[in-house]
C-alpha cells in the first residue's frame, strides 16, 4: 500500500475596496489547479471557507498551462463560512483585481460564477470594473405588512432581531423595501436620517425564512435564499443637466454574526433600487462608503444604466468597481494522494486523477501515447508513518519559503513594470488626443469669432423705414400686434393694482389657519408632476404619460388622457389644457381633443407659464431657450436663447416681465415684448420653482435641495434684493393668492401657508400640515388648496363647513 504524499493548494489574501492594507474587506482566494478540480469537492471547499472564517472565500479554478492566453474565462466559486453564494460583490472585485493586476492575466475578460458570467476589465489608475449579473426585483411587501399575521414565536424572533434601543431605527426596518439583485439574494434597504442613527444600529439575525409572504413568490422566498439588512444614509446627491444622478452614501451591514466591512451585492441592490424608485432614466452613479464604524473603511463605486420601458424605469446594466491590495500569500489544505508511475514515460501521477483522465481520454497527459490502467505501477514506499514537517524549523523549509517569497517578488516586479509600460502608452495616447482636441477647439473658436464678426456687420434694408437696423441674431421678439397687446394690458393692470380692494368673501387669516384635509383620492396618474385648476376641476399630469381631470366637488376622476410622453408641466386656460413633456413637445388639448403640438425645444420642456391676458403661452427648456406661443392662432411667435438650462418660469402679474429660473441657480428677468434681459438675481442651487406676488414687486423662489423659500424685491439689486428667507421645509411648488398676502408651499415635508401683513410688515405661518405634495394651487376665494403628491394621490384642504 502506498503512503499518502501531501499536495498543497496556494492561496492569496487581499483587502478589497481599498488601497491600504488592513482596511477594506478581507478576502481569501484559493487557487484550484485543473489536475485537482475533481478532488476538491463542494464539502472540502466549505470546510476551507469555515477555516478562514471570513465573510467570503473564493476558489479560483486555474488551467494546466497558466497563463493560458487563448482562454479568456476563469471560473470562481464563492463560499461563506456556512453556505455557497451564487454571487457576491467583494469576492468578484477581489478576484478580478488578483487576476488582472497581481497575477498579470490581462487577457482574462470574464469570471464565471453560479449567477452567470461577469465581464471584467482593468481601470486606468488601478482597480477594476465588473459588469454585474442582475435580475432586479423590488418586492411588493415590507416586514411591517406581514409580521402582524405571523405566528407568535416568529413575531417574538423578529422583534428580538430588530435594532435594539432605538425606536426610530426599528420603525425604519419595519417599513423598508425588500429588493433582489439576483434571484435568491435579497436585501432589506433601511434608510436612516443621519450618521448618528447609523452608528447606533445594533441587531441580531432575523429569521427571514420563517416570515411567510414577505418575499414575492419565486424571488427567494423560503429558507434557501440569502436575506439580510443593509442600513444606509444619503450624504450627498446631485443631478446633471442630462438628468443623470450621483449619490454619495454611507452604509453598514450587521445581519451576519459579525459586521461586513463591504457588501458589493448589497451596494448593487441599493443602487438599482434608488435608480428605479427615483426615476433616474438617464442612469446614476453611486459612491458608497462602508465599514467606517468597525475601522475597515471600504470605498465601493456602482454605476446603474437604466431605460424607460412603458411607464417604468428598468435596469439595463450594473457596473461595480473598486481596488484591492494583496496582504499575504500562502498554502492551504493538504490533500493526500496515491502515487503511480507510467510504464511508458516514467511520469508520476495521482492514481484517482490519472484513472479518470484515462477513462475520458484514453491517452497519457501531454502525449499522444495510448495509456491503460494496466500501464500504471504503484509506487512502493516505506510503511513508516512520517510526521508532517513543521514549517520554518529546518534549513530546507526556510530556503523554500525564501524562494517562494523571491519568486512572488520577482513576479510582482514584472507585473508592476508591465503595468507601468501600459500606463505610459495610455498617457502618451491621452496627451496626443488632448493636443489634437486643443487644436480643433482653437480652430473652431477662431471660426466662430469670425462668423460672429461677419454677422454683426450684416444689415437689413427695408422699404419706407430706417435702413440701418442690424439683423437680429438667434433671438426673436414678439410680433408688433402682441407687443401692443402686452403694453396695453400692462398699462391697464398697473393702474389699478395699488388701489385694488380685497374681494368680498375672500379668506381671512382664521379661514386659512382652519384649512384641513377634506377630500383625498387616488388617481390613475402614478408619477404626478404638476396640476392646474379651472373652476372646480383640476388637470393633473405625470411622468407615466397620463393626465387626469379631477372634480374637487365630486372627489373623483372624471376623465383620463394617455398622451404617451412624460408630462412635466400643466396649464389650464378656458377650455384648453396645455401640457409640456420631457420629449421636448408642448401639446394643446381643447375639450379633450388634441388641437396643436409644438416641438420647439431640443430637450425636455421644464416649465410653462400663461400671460395675464391669457393669449400668450411661454415654455422653458433644458436647451437654454424660452419660447412664446399665440394661443389664439396656435402658432410659435418668438424664441430667446440664454446661457444656461432653464428649469422654471413665471409671468409678472402685469404681463410686461417674464422670469426664468436656471440650472446654475440664477433667476433671469426679461422684457416680454423684446426678449431683452432686464435683471438677474442669484439664489445658488438649481431653481425648483418661482412665482410672482400680486403686489407687483415681489417674487418667491426656491432651489433644489433647499428647505427655505426666498423672497426677492424687483426694485433692488444684488444681496439687497433678498428681503426675506422663510423656513418652509422642502418646497417643490409655490402659489401666491390673488391678494398677495398668502404664499402656499408644497413639498415632501408637507404643505405650508406663509402670510405677510402689510400693516405690521411681518411674516407669520398660519398653516403647516404633513400632507406631502409636488404641486398645489389655491381654490376659490383662497378657502381651499388642491395638492397632489408624487404617488398620484390628490388632496383637498378646505373648511369643514364649506359647501
Amino acid at each position: 500500500m502506498a503512503s499518502p504524499t501531501p499536495v498543497t493548494l496556494s492561496f492569496v489574501t487581499l483587502d478589497v475596496f481599498t488601497t491600504t492594507r488592513f482596511l477594506g474587506n478581507p478576502l481569501a482566494v484559493v487557487l484550484i489547479p485543473a489536475a485537482l478540480r475533481g478532488s476538491v469537492d463542494r464539502d472540502t471547499k466549505q470546510r476551507i471557507a469555515a477555516e478562514f472564517n471570513l465573510s467570503e472565500t473564493v476558489f479560483l479554478h486555474t488551467l494546466d498551462t497558466e497563463p493560458a492566453t487563448d482562454v479568456t474565462t476563469r471560473e470562481i466559486d464563492i463560499f461563506m463560512s456556512d453556505k455557497e453564494l451564487p454571487f457576491a460583490g467583494h469576492p468578484t472585485i477581489g478576484s478580478a483585481n488578483l487576476v488582472l493586476h497581481h497575477l498579470g492575466w490581462s487577457h482574462v475578460d470574464t469570471l464565471l460564477t453560479t449567477a452567470g458570467p461577469i465581464a471584467i476589465r482593468a481601470e486606468p489608475g488601478g482597480g477594476v470594473r465588473a459588469a454585474i449579473p442582475h435580475a432586479v426585483h423590488i418586492h411588493s411587501k415590507v416586514l411591517g405588512d406581514v409580521i402582524t399575521s405571523a405566528p407568535a414565536d416568529v413575531v417574538a424572533l423578529v422583534n428580538d432581531g430588530l435594532s435594539r434601543g432605538d425606536d426610530e431605527i426599528r420603525a425604519a426596518e419595519l417599513s423598508s423595501p425588500m429588493a433582489n439583485i439576483v434571484r435568491g439574494m435579497t436585501f432589506m434597504l433601511v434608510q436612516l436620517p443621519s450618521l448618528e442613527h447609523l452608528g447606533r444600529v445594533s441587531v441580531k439575525r432575523i429569521p427571514f425564512g420563517r416570515v411567510v409572504g414577505l418575499l414575492d413568490e419565486g424571488e427567494g422566498e423560503g429558507s434557501d435564499g440569502f436575506v439580510s439588512r443593509y442600513h444606509y444614509v444619503v450624504t450627498g446627491w446631485s443631478e446633471a443637466e442630462d438628468g443623470s444622478q450621483h449619490w454619495e452614501i454611507r452604509s453598514r451591514l450587521l445581519e451576519l454574526p459579525f459586521e461586513d466591512p463591504a457588501t458589493g451585492s448589497a451596494a448593487c441592490t441599493l443602487a438599482s433600487y434608488l435608480t428605479v424608485s427615483k426615476g433616474a432614466v438617464s442612469g446614476a452613479t453611486f459612491s458608497i462608503t462602508q465599514g467606517v464604524e468597525m475601522g475597515r473603511q471600504s470605498e465601493i463605486t456602482v454605476r446603474a444604466v437604466a431605460a424607460l420601458e412603458g411607464d417604468k424605469v428598468k435596469i439595463k446594466e450594473v457596473y461595480m468597481g473598486g481596488q484591492a491590495v494583496v496582504v499575504m500569500n500562502g498554502i492551504s489544505g493538504e490533500i493526500p494522494e496515491e502515487p503511480v508511475v507510467s510504464r511508458k514515460t516514467g511520469t508520476v501521477f495521482e492514481k484517482r486523477l490519472i484513472l479518470k483522465y484515462i477513462e475520458e481520454n484514453g491517452k497519457e497527459p501531454g502525449t499522444d501515447e495510448e495509456l491503460h490502467p494496466e500501464d500504471l505501477l504503484d509506487v512502493k514506499t516505506s510503511r513508516v508513518v512520517r510526521p508532517r514537517p513543521p514549517n520554518f524549523t529546518s534549513l530546507p523549509s526556510l530556503l523554500k519559503a525564501f524562494q517562494n517569497e523571491w519568486d512572488a517578488l520577482v513576479l510582482e516586479t514584472y507585473n508592476t513594470k508591465e503595468q507601468l509600460s501600459r500606463t505610459r502608452e495610455e498617457l502618451a495616447t491621452a496627451l496626443y488626443q488632448h493636443d489634437a482636441a486643443v487644436r480643433v477647439i482653437a480652430r473652431l473658436t477662431s471660426e466662430r469669432d469670425e462668423a460672429r464678426e461677419a454677422l454683426s456687420k450684416v444689415t437689413v434694408t427695408q422699404t419706407g423705414g430706417d435702413a440701418s437696423d442690424a439683423m437680429a441674431i438667434d433671438n426673436e421678439s414678439l410680433p408688433a400686434d402682441l407687443v401692443e397687446h402686452v403694453d396695453q394690458l400692462h398699462s391697464q393692470l398697473t393702474k389699478g393694482r395699488k388701489k385694488r380692494p380685497v374681494p368680498r368673501g375672500w379668506a381671512t387669516l382664521d379661514d386659512v389657519a382652519a384649512l384641513q384635509q377634506t377630500a383625498v383620492a387616488d388617481l390613475t396618474v402614478t408619477q404626478a408632476t404638476s396640476l392646474d385648476l379651472q373652476s372646480d376641476f383640476a388637470a393633473i399630469g405625470g411622468l407615466d404619460g397620463k393626465v387626469d381631470i379631477y372634480s374637487t366637488q365630486a372627489n373623483k376622476v372624471e376623465r383620463s388622457l394617455d398622451i404617451g410622453e412624460p408630462v412635466t408641466a400643466t396649464i389650464w386656460t378656458d377650455t384648453k389644457v396645455i401640457l409640456a413633456t420631457s420629449k421636448g413637445s408642448v401639446r394643446v388639448f381643447d375639450s379633450g381633443s388634441e388641437t396643436a403640438t409644438f416641438k420647439a425645444h431640443a430637450g425636455a420642456v421644464t416649465g410653462l407659464a400663461l400671460h395675464p391676458g391669457e393669449r400668450i403661452l411661454a415654455s422653458v427648456g433644458a436647451d437654454k431657450s424660452f419660447v412664446f406661443y399665440d394661443i389664439e392662432s396656435l402658432k410659435q411667435v418668438s424664441r430667446v436663447y440664454t446661457d444656461a438650462a432653464l428649469t422654471a418660469c413665471a409671468f409678472h402679474p402685469d404681463g410686461h416681465l417674464f422670469a426664468a429660473g436656471t440650472q446654475s441657480g440664477d433667476i433671469k428677468v426679461f422684457q416680454t415684448g423684446s426678449g431683452e434681459e432686464a435683471a438677474s438675481f442669484h439664489l445658488g442651487p438649481p431653481i425648483q420653482a418661482l412665482v410672482f406676488s400680486e403686489n407687483g414687486f415681489w417674487f418667491a423662489a426656491t432651489g433644489k435641495g433647499q428647505s427655505t423659500v426666498t423672497i426677492f424685491d424687483l426694485r433692488k439689486e444684488g444681496a439687497a434684493a433678498q428681503v426675506k428667507e422663510i423656513e418652509t421645509g422642502d418646497a417643490q411648488s409655490l402659489a401666491w393668492d390673488y391678494t398677495g398676502q398668502f404664499l402656499a408651499t408644497a413639498g415632501s415635508t408637507g404643505v405650508t401657508v406663509q402670510q405677510y401683513l402689510k400693516s405690521s410688515k411681518a411674516w407669520s405661518e398660519p398653516l403647516r400640515t404633513s400632507v406631502p405634495g409636488v404641486a398645489l394651487r389655491w381654490g376659490g376665494d383662497a378657502k381651499s388648496l388642491v395638492t397632489v403628491n408624487k404617488e398620484g394621490v390628490v388632496s383637498v384642504l378646505g373648511l369643514e363647513d364649506s359647501e
